[in-house]
């Protein structure tokens, strides 16, 4: 009988140290995804770290590669690469009234549809995409960007990373 009390004694300790390690490993806030009650439809400035893509749920840090969806309701969703702005809306019906990103020509937020992609870049998910303001030469529209990401011709792929990188 002792030994079966040192034993359960022994189990509640260990349960109550995993427990207190949980909880001290959380934030009081969690995961942040979504900013509501955006009904100016404006962009959100928010810091590096301070949300995480809405998709892949890492956090956002390179601001430069960031894009957001404003939705009617004033939802606005936080993305760290557009290409996951592209996965994210192909796996939903979602109404949008704004869908846009960060340029890294001017820094500017510039509606999705409005910027011109490149395939190469340095992007926070390795897709390769992101956008620019100014049109030159070698940028591609966004319906291409985003039929490109749907098929999986992105830096992923090993064939278009050799062939975009010669890597």
């Amino acid at each position: 009988m002792k030994k079966f009390l040192i034993n359960l004694l022994t189990f509640g300790i260990v349960i109550a140290i995993i427990v207190i390690l949980l909880l001290s490993l959380g934030t009081d806030q969690g995961a942040r995804y979504v900013y509501k009650g955006n009904t100016a439809y404006e962009p959100v400035v928010i810091q590096p770290k301070e949300y995480q893509c809405s998709e892949c749920s890492m956090d956002i840090e390179a601001m430069e590669y960031s894009a957001q969806i404003i939705t009617p309701e004033g939802d606005t969703y936080f993305f760290d690469d557009i290409g996951c702005v592209v996965d994210w809306l192909e796996g939903r019906k979602i109404e949008t009234k704004k869908v846009i990103t960060r340029t890294l020509d001017t820094g500017n937020w510039v509606d999705v549809d409005k910027a011109w992609y490149t395939r190469t870049a340095s992007s926070p998910m390795g897709y390769g995409f992101a956008a620019y303001e100014h049109k030159k030469e070698g940028l591609i529209p966004y319906e291409e960007m985003k039929l490109l990401m749907l098929q999986g011709k992105h830096l992923h792929d090993p064939f278009v990373k050799k062939s975009l990188l010669g890597q």
